[in-house]
């Protein structure tokens, strides 16, 4: 913009008490939201009399969905601002922002959604101005997100100078526009909103019109070299956003075909896809859900370079976890998600989960390697547990005692469900997971009249949750395939032969009341 053509624009949003808005595929728009106006000052040696007749005609109009009206400007249709005269259209709308506001936002989604509703609301302005209608950005207002059009008759383009002067109607031409050709079979609207939506991906060329001209004319303004483009590099992996810049490349290309109102919807839709899958977790989980789960993790490293967050960590460590089995990639993460955001607890307790759940393969690499990697793993551990609130430390004892087991703490793990084991003085008996972690403790302390005894509790109980219903049976089976695995390896250290005894033997203690322990019936490891 020259400085006198800054200076008339600042003369203008003095006069008419609005700001600048934007260049219109005919004039530039100017808001004044607080006095519910938007105007559109077009140059008078632009406007015929009869394109004048017309907008007069326009103020009388039935007011119709989705366009805003035109309504009389009071101080005159024609005024002059710093010696150029200019022919004045004249909106009655509140709205605040346009669609040009919302394609200059950092998000790329919100960017994405704009557009999509305007392209929805296409077919309904096409029909109520007739064929031939085009709008740039800045004449789509937005009221909240529903798009309104600030009409004028379907007049064609401006003037090759009005065209020269602003290059962003250039970038909006159709190559037959670009090359003076009739349109044939492309609705110029059309295009030009999908101009608008490519902008939404790519920055526009910031060429000599002369040259931007020529790229219009080959339907080349977003070929290559390429600028710089507006997503990080981790979206254009997506899947849903590859296919929609395909799409719109094909609607802007040199050989598009009309397009009906069904084949809108769908481009709309494919939008709407695009924009769900630049949330990254939105993308990881549609990989997950496809069956690659070592993609979503390479996504997910990859989005995190650019859009680190907490959520997406721990999704990206549960799919390590549980769909590659890479524990040490999975904690990994997790220690990451623990120094972005101490005061969360979700990382802490996927923690305790995955190094309890791997107790059987920590001993064995302990022994292959140093000690070091096992120390490090229980000072996770321990340190994990000590942030999680008292009730959420409860709920997770059983990883905690597992997590113990597996680092050979057995006395500390003895101590350590006994504790949590108690309410009180009341033994939970119920909480058959950390039962069995009792008796675990007392099968690898070698005190085995107590491992059998908790056995014994812990068949009692699961009778009588089975028999009253207080618990579902597939976690009944759970416990009770994980209670037969203990008994195995306790009648086998007993030196057995043959089927196993009962745990406890007939009428041992606790087996009527489900209460009590080793020895003394107290639960206490023994000395």
């Amino acid at each position: 913009m020259t400085t006198a053509v800054g200076d008339r624009t600042r003369v203008i949003e003095e006069e008419l008490g609005a700001e600048y808005a934007g260049v219109g595929w005919w004039g530039s728009l100017y808001r004044a939201p607080r006095r519910r106006r938007w105007y559109r000052l077009i140059p008078v040696e632009e406007v015929s009399g009869e394109q004048r007749a017309e907008l007069l005609a326009w103020q009388t109009r039935p007011r119709r969905p989705g366009l805003v009206p035109v309504v009389r400007e009071e101080r005159g249709e024609q005024r002059q601002f710093a010696d150029r005269w200019f022919q004045i259209v004249s909106y009655e709308t509140d709205a605040g922002r346009s669609l040009s506001d919302a394609l200059a936002e950092h998000e790329p989604a919100h960017r994405v959604a704009s557009v999509a509703a305007a392209l929805r609301a296409f077919p309904g302005w096409r029909e109520a101005i007739g064929a031939g209608h085009v709008a740039l950005p800045a004449d789509i207002v937005l009221s909240g997100h529903r798009p309104l059009l600030l009409p004028l008759p379907p007049w064609g383009t401006p003037s090759l100078g009005e065209v020269f002067a602003e290059p962003e109607r250039i970038a909006h031409l159709t190559p037959e526009g670009a090359r003076g050709l009739p349109a044939g079979p492309r609705d110029p609207g059309l295009h030009s909103l999908g101009v608008a939506a490519l902008r939404c991906f790519e920055v526009l060329p910031d060429d000599e019109p002369e040259r931007l001209l020529q790229r219009a004319a080959c339907a080349a303004v977003f070929a290559p070299p390429r600028r710089e483009g507006r997503l990080a590099s981790w979206t254009r992996r997506v899947e849903p956003v590859r296919i929609v810049r395909e799409e719109l490349g094909e609607l802007t290309g040199p050989r598009a075909a009309a397009l009906d109102d069904a084949a809108v919807r769908r481009l709309t839709d494919s939008l709407d896809r695009a924009r769900r899958a630049m949330d990254p977790l939105t993308a990881v989980r549609s990989l997950r859900e496809a069956g690659e789960p070592r993609r979503a993790v390479g996504l997910a490293h990859a989005a995190l370079v650019d859009r680190p967050g907490y959520a997406l960590l721990l999704l990206a460590a549960e799919i390590a976890h549980q769909d590659l089995g890479e524990p040490l990639e999975a904690l990994s993460l997790l220690d990451r998600a623990v120094q972005g955001d101490p005061e969360r607890t979700e990382a802490y307790a996927a923690q305790l989960s995955i190094i309890g759940g791997w107790a059987a393969v920590q001993v064995r690499l302990a022994g292959a390697t140093d000690d070091s990697f096992a120390q490090r793993l229980g000072a996770t551990a321990r340190a994990a547990f000590d942030r999680l609130p008292h009730d959420l430390r409860r709920e997770h004892a059983h990883a905690m005692a597992s997590c113990l087991l597996g680092q050979g703490e057995l006395a500390e793990a003895n101590a350590f469900v006994h504790a949590w084991l108690h309410d009180g003085g009341t033994l939970m008996w119920w909480r058959f997971d950390l039962m069995l972690d009792y008796g675990e403790t007392f099968l690898g302390l070698g005190h085995l009249d107590a491992a059998a005894h908790i056995a014994e509790q812990v068949r009692a109980g699961l009778r009588r949750v089975r028999e009253n219903g207080q618990m579902d049976r597939g976690e009944i089976h759970e416990h009770g395939m994980r209670l037969a695995d203990f008994a195995l390896r306790l009648h086998a250290a007993q030196g057995g032969s043959g089927a196993p005894r009962e745990p406890g033997g007939q009428g041992g203690p606790g087996t009527s009341s489900g209460h009590g322990g080793h020895g003394a019936q107290d639960g206490k490891a023994p000395a």
